[in-house]
């Protein structure tokens, strides 16, 4: 038999790729030679690279419990097929995460950022295939009254794993009038810092903020808006890159941006930005839009849209009606073969649904049902090696 030591290390690369990340770790007690293999950063892309991916929901079924905000939330993997069939899987999360409270803002190779309240305090960054965490330091509180968001990415340019903050003020005197304060946590440093160039005067659009974010090149955006002097909202997209750490503006067509609308939100998943725009009003009308060419604002289009007239959901286009519809739906995520994932509240029973524009299907999942109204987070997670193993506090679950 040949010695392990003298079979080539690309043939040994390529077997124990296809092995889970529990089983590479108890992989480099072998030999030297392949701890030194499994822990390169070449080696941690490649497995990454072939590790099956699943399609992430948050699911919480807060009414069958009698206190609601500790209700568990469970992280249900599903195989992306077009019933999103269960993989019988679920992600391992530290115990303090588990709660109704907690949602998943972001998932970047195989590394889940969770967070907490309206003021985002509580961070914590882990790898459930390895079971191991860290939680985040507090980034700063504000007298005053307002709400953050966050966002979780990866700066390919400085090899490092970030996290942004942005904080809008929403007392009387400043909702809409002044910039978000930014911080950016650094994993490689283990510190956050205030940003001190130029934010955008905005502040975040409340409809979808929490959802999955949608990434352009490592751009992440958000649904946005301002006062004008007049006192009319003007809606945009808000940017931000996290390799240099700028902030855009990616403009809406006209009709989005003065309209109407309770709110524009951006729905994360695809390559082409995409929004979700809720119409106020009655009846009314949602409508969901894809930029075509990157930044051209002449390039947005209207590929669908719903009416809800009472307690009725109708899709005009394909003479498609849901009944005891009681808000409008929540588009959650653009999947990779284009289908959208609706969240529709049916007196009390959250349901998800899946929307194929392309060939006009509208069609139940049978995920969810009474009691479960806590979908906030869907998007795609892979198991990856990322070890975590140069940051301080490193906690093993």
């Amino acid at each position: 038999m040949m010695e392990a030591e003298h079979i080539p290390e690309e043939i040994v690369a390529n077997i124990l790729r296809r092995l889970p990340p529990k089983s590479l770790i108890r992989c480099t007690a072998v030999s030297k030679s392949w701890r030194d293999l499994i822990f390169t950063p070449s080696f941690i892309s490649l497995h990454l690279r072939y590790s099956p991916s699943f399609l992430l929901l948050q699911l919480c079924n807060e009414r069958a419990h009698p206190n609601p905000s500790f209700a568990a939330v469970r992280y249900s993997l599903r195989h992306d097929d077009p019933f999103l069939s269960d993989s019988g899987s679920t992600l391992l999360l530290p115990p303090t995460a588990l709660y109704r409270e907690f949602s998943v803002v972001g998932v970047c190779h195989g590394l889940v950022c969770i967070t907490a309240g309206h003021h985002c305090h509580s961070l914590v960054i882990c790898n459930p295939s390895l079971r191991r965490y860290v939680s985040l330091p507090r980034p700063r509180h504000y007298r005053s009254l307002y709400t953050a968001a966050v966002a979780f990415s990866f700066d390919p340019l400085n090899q490092d794993y970030k996290v942004v903050r942005l904080s809008c003020m929403v007392d009387d005197e400043r909702y809409g009038l002044s910039a978000p304060t930014v911080e950016v946590y650094s994993l490689a440093t283990g510190f956050w810092r205030t940003l001190t160039g130029a934010t955008p005067v905005c502040s975040l659009a409340c409809v979808g903020k929490d959802s999955a974010h949608g990434f352009v090149d490592r751009v992440v955006h958000w649904g946005a808006q301002r006062r004008q002097d007049d006192f009319r909202w003007y809606r945009f997209v808000l940017s931000f890159d996290f390799v240099h750490e700028v902030f855009g503006e990616v403009l809406l067509p006209e009709c989005l941006a003065y309209g109407p609308e309770d709110g524009v939100m951006v729905i994360g998943g695809r390559e082409e930005l995409s929004v979700y725009s809720i119409g106020g009003g009655f009846p009314s009308c949602c409508e969901i839009w894809m930029m075509m060419e990157y930044g051209v604002v002449e390039s947005w289009n209207k590929v669908f849209s719903f009416t809800l007239k009472g307690f009725c959901l109708e899709v005009p286009a394909w003479g498609i009606s849901v009944f005891n519809v009681t808000s409008p739906p929540v588009a959650l995520y653009i999947r990779k073969s284009g289908e959208v994932l609706m969240l529709i509240d049916e007196t009390g029973q959250g349901n998800l649904y899946s929307l194929d524009i392309e060939r006009k299907r509208f069609a139940e999942l049978g995920i969810g049902g009474e009691g479960y109204t806590w979908y906030l987070y869907s998007g795609y997670y892979a198991e990856s090696l990322v070890l975590l193993n140069k940051v301080s506090g490193l906690v093993s679950y």
